[in-house]
């Protein structure tokens, strides 16, 4: 039975006003605001519900709308086609779609187009009124939720490479033979979910046209690799690895470097590691409390003054003397059981020592058995209270983080060998220009001990006396 008697319907913009009402309340909404232009606010409302919306108002602008605004809707038609009709995700037209909703409806107002039938209205309102199933889906269980960083980057391109190179210290790397993405981070199911989400999200804001975002999509591939993140990631454990990282991150560097958006900031990210091992799923929802921002630190050691410095701003501090650091924050257990994360990458990342370090398994030792007292707190332990062992800790990640950056910074024994080849072979005439002299210089001396040589080894020694000189002389 037809519910949209309950509401007057008198014009083409009635329906509108209505159906962005009853989407703003289900889904929520996006304001954009830009300096010197008004701000612009639309509902996030997912693919399936774009489909039911565009229902409601295709027919009328094939038979009714002018050739400008036909056109501008098969724009619309041909983003939204590409997008799987029953998907609850957010729709990547987003913005574009309810601009040309309202145009629509100006125009149809305008020509005195016939209204549309009841019963379209009401599957509309009844879809956007259908709960969305992702969030729950998603949410992670307190315990094994850890808060990291929130990252703010000037452009699109800047952040995929921040991502990248984020992803590539918390879960390592792998080589792909590809000049484009030569190393890519070994990602897991739940990353990979979490970043076409945020991305996703920002082709919904960037898009001002369909015919934007459509290109967009085209030229990376970007439609076809997030289809197959929902088909393989989304139902998959977790922390398992995704299985195409390599064309995921490849796609995503082509969308956000090459079709970036110049005139839109991306919004900042906030990414929430779960705890390693930990699978429960679809637990209550968590307050996270407040985020952390960190700029890009040059150094490791850099990183780790950063944190302490953010944690002591965030959760206070206390004073400690007679060890080997002056102040320590007061973290919680799932603070530490970020950065215990955070740092236990990065030292995998470097390798625990360079070969001429003989100072490093103190260090080392000492990290290991600060991460493994993080370890054995239980589970079910209340994530927002302070850590018993902080000092211990803290004095662990700043040594730790001193090993990392030297171990990075320290030349390994292969690129010693590269180094020691190339002045080998950069020295290789001068070399040979002395041993020759020297040849000949004893074979004259003691012509007897040397006749075995023979006449061509003489001659062999005199041409490479000769071959540098001329080659001098032609500089």
């Amino acid at each position: 039975m037809s519910d949209s008697h309950s509401f007057s319907v008198q014009s083409w913009s009635d329906v509108y006003q209505m159906l962005f009402a009853k989407a703003e309340a289900s889904r929520g909404t996006v304001t954009l605001t830009a300096s010197g232009s008004p701000s612009v606010t639309f509902p996030n409302t997912t693919c399936r519900d774009a489909f039911a919306l565009a229902s409601v108002f295709d027919l009328a602008v094939d038979n009714h709308a002018s050739g400008p605004l036909v056109a501008r809707w098969i724009w619309e038609a041909e983003l939204l086609v590409g997008e799987p009709e029953g998907s609850t995700e957010t729709y990547v037209g987003n913005r574009s779609f309810w601009e040309t909703l309202a145009a629509v409806a100006i125009e149809l107002d305008r020509v005195r187009a016939p209204l549309p039938a009841l019963p379209l209205i009401d599957d509309a309102r009844r879809e956007l009124e259908t709960a969305r199933p992702v969030a729950a889906q998603r949410t992670r269980n307190a315990a094994g939720t850890m808060l990291v960083t929130v990252l703010s980057e000037p452009s699109w391109k800047a952040m995929a490479l921040r991502q990248l190179a984020f992803f590539c210290v918390l879960r390592g790397e792998t080589e792909e033979d590809s000049p484009f993405v030569p190393a890519v981070p070994a990602t897991c199911n739940a990353d990979v979910l979490a970043l076409a989400d945020y991305w996703t999200d920002q082709l919904a804001r960037a898009g001002q046209h369909a015919s934007d975002t459509h290109y967009r999509l085209v030229y990376s591939c970007w439609r076809e690799v997030l289809h197959r993140v929902m088909r393989y990631a989304k139902h998959a454990p977790a922390h398992d690895t995704y299985a195409y990282n390599a064309e995921f991150w490849s796609a995503l560097l082509l969308l956000t470097t090459q079709s970036d958006a110049c005139d839109t900031a991306p919004t900042p990210w906030a990414f929430h590691v779960p705890a390693p091992g930990h699978h429960r799923r679809n637990a209550a929802a968590v307050d996270t409390g407040a985020t952390l921002e960190f700029p890009a630190a040059k150094t490791w050691d850099e990183a780790a003054q950063m944190q302490r410095d953010a944690f002591s701003k965030l959760r206070g501090e206390d004073t400690i003397t007679g060890r080997l650091i002056g102040r320590v924050p007061r973290t919680t257990v799932a603070d530490v059981r970020q950065l215990a994360a955070y740092w236990s990458a990065g030292l995998a990342k470097v390798d625990e020592h360079s070969f001429a370090d003989v100072s490093y398994r103190h260090v080392v030792e000492r990290w290991k058995a600060a991460v493994a007292d993080v370890d054995h707190v239980p589970l079910n332990a209340d994530p927002t209270s302070v850590y018993a062992h902080n000092i211990d800790f803290w004095e662990a990640l700043i040594t730790i983080a001193i090993q990392v950056a030297v171990t990075a910074e320290t030349p390994s024994r292969w690129q010693l060998v590269k180094e020691a080849t190339k002045q080998a072979f950069a020295d290789l005439p001068r070399t040979l220009k002395t041993a020759a002299q020297d040849l000949v210089t004893d074979a004259l001396a003691r012509p007897l001990l040397y006749a075995g040589i023979g006449l061509g080894g003489i001659a062999l020694a005199v041409l490479l006396l000769r071959r540098p000189a001329h080659g001098e002389s032609k500089s």
